[in-house]
């Protein structure tokens, strides 16, 4: 697998990631910078991504959203998106294209217009996108669950925000946070692909951020209570829902634990895929579900494990039972042998498929970057995939798999049932 990438950190902070990658005809660019929905305030909810979406109106060099969308018209791939802690402005196009991909992103992250014009008709289409994502459960209820864990924290706030901090976002409020945030030591630069010229990559990204006056690097309001001492409920009604959705989980690490390897093994195990424990059991068994899965999520400070399914309405006792007793399960009993060396196949051929994908290979090791992390190799992170055993597994999910933590998010047609959390049980 390819494991080769160069860091250039220039003098007022910007980081430069290249990840040269042989047999491919592509390059993806980005430019990251370390801000997103838990930087906010209660009264600016929804800024970074409101920011975000305003860029694509125009910069100083491609002053209209005809402008800035050559690299669509160039055949290649333009986005970004905004998360709790980061904020990516990202390309892919052919090799050749590499200082136009580049280009854009930096205008994006450095000069937007934040034009006035724009503000308001930008405000209502994100109040589009808000009602759209209330309109789906399956997404509704991950927000219903952050907020459950993180309550009255900026961890726990919706990346989108509200509709009141959206409305109260002026032209000077994104000027400000743009200002405010988008500093040297927030950002990194990634080109991963087919680079063939290093050293005049590096003197472009010299030449467009190396006079960024730098500021020191701002900080968030860590979360400081990751506890609890039972079981918790969060229910949302829609009384349109045809089915109930639904989110189990419970408090693990943080982003850069080292249980986070043996825990990626435990997760294929247990909610991945076709040969995962609960698509077996919960869909193929018992058919209480079309879709089942689990994943984990993790910031600076906490993490969090979660298995979601959707459910009919009348099913939600059965299969939430049917989830709980294989988590309880597999607390009691670990796991076996032969499913540690599928999970440890499995796990590699995702890695050296995505190891042939620029795009993954500069996200893989620019968030690290961003995040401030010290950087894991893709053959690093193999290695430590391959020395974890059975025993380590077993190990974390007796420390992790707590009753105490589990918390149980619901959005379907009925009000809240006070007999759900007796449900919570393993």
């Amino acid at each position: 697998m390819n494991s080769q990438y160069e860091k250039t950190t220039l003098a007022n902070g910007v980081r430069l990631i290249l990840v040269p990658m042989v047999g491919v005809n592509s390059v993806a660019t980005s430019v990251m910078v370390a801000v997103g929905s838990r930087y906010e305030t209660k009264e600016n909810n929804g800024v970074s991504h409101f920011l975000e979406h305003l860029v694509f109106k125009g910069t100083a060099k491609y002053p209209t959203s005809e402008d800035i969308y050559v690299i669509e018209r160039a055949g290649g791939l333009q986005n970004a998106y905004t998360d709790i802690d980061i904020t990516s402005y990202h390309n892919k196009v052919i090799a050749s294209d590499w200082e136009l991909a580049l280009n854009i992103n930096t205008e994006m992250a450095l000069h937007p217009r934040l034009e006035e014009t724009y503000v308001d008709k930008e405000r209502d289409i994100i109040l589009e996108e808000m009602k759209r994502s209330d309109d789906e459960p399956s997404s509704k209820v991950g927000e219903i669950y952050q907020e459950l864990m993180y309550p009255g924290t900026p961890l726990g706030m919706r990346i989108i925000g509200e509709v009141k901090s959206l409305k109260s976002i002026a032209p000077s409020t994104l000027r400000d946070y743009h200002e405010a945030w988008y500093r040297p030591p927030q950002m990194v630069v990634s080109i991963a692909g087919a680079i063939s010229d290093k050293r005049q990559v590096t003197s472009k990204i010299e030449e467009w951020f190396g006079s960024l006056k730098g500021k020191p690097e701002h900080d968030f309001k860590k979360v400081t209570n990751d506890s609890q001492n039972g079981p918790r409920v969060a229910v949302v009604t829609k009384k349109e829902a045809q089915q109930a959705h639904l989110l189990l989980g419970l408090r693990t690490f943080p982003r850069g634990n080292d249980d986070r390897f043996a825990w990626n093994l435990f997760n294929l195990i247990m909610g991945v895929s076709f040969t995962s424990r609960l698509f077996r059991e919960v869909r193929e068994k018992r058919g209480l579900c079309y879709h089942v899965r689990s994943s984990s999520d993790s910031w600076a400070d906490v993490g969090y494990w979660s298995i979601y399914a959707g459910v009919a309405t009348d099913k939600v006792e059965e299969a939430t039972k049917a989830i709980l007793f294989e988590v309880g399960k597999v607390a009691r009993e670990g796991v076996t042998d032969s499913e540690v060396a599928v999970a440890k196949k499995r796990l590699k051929t995702m890695l050296a498929f995505n190891s042939e994908n620029p795009e993954f290979m500069g996200e893989f090791y620019a968030r690290q970057e961003t995040f401030r992390q010290p950087i894991v190799t893709l053959d690093d992170f193999d290695a430590k995939i391959e020395a974890v055993t059975k025993d380590d597994i077993n190990t974390l999910a007796k420390k992790y798999l707590l009753q105490k933590n589990l918390n149980m998010a619901l959005v379907w047609s009925k009000p809240k049932d006070e007999k759900l959390a007796d449900l919570l049980r393993l």
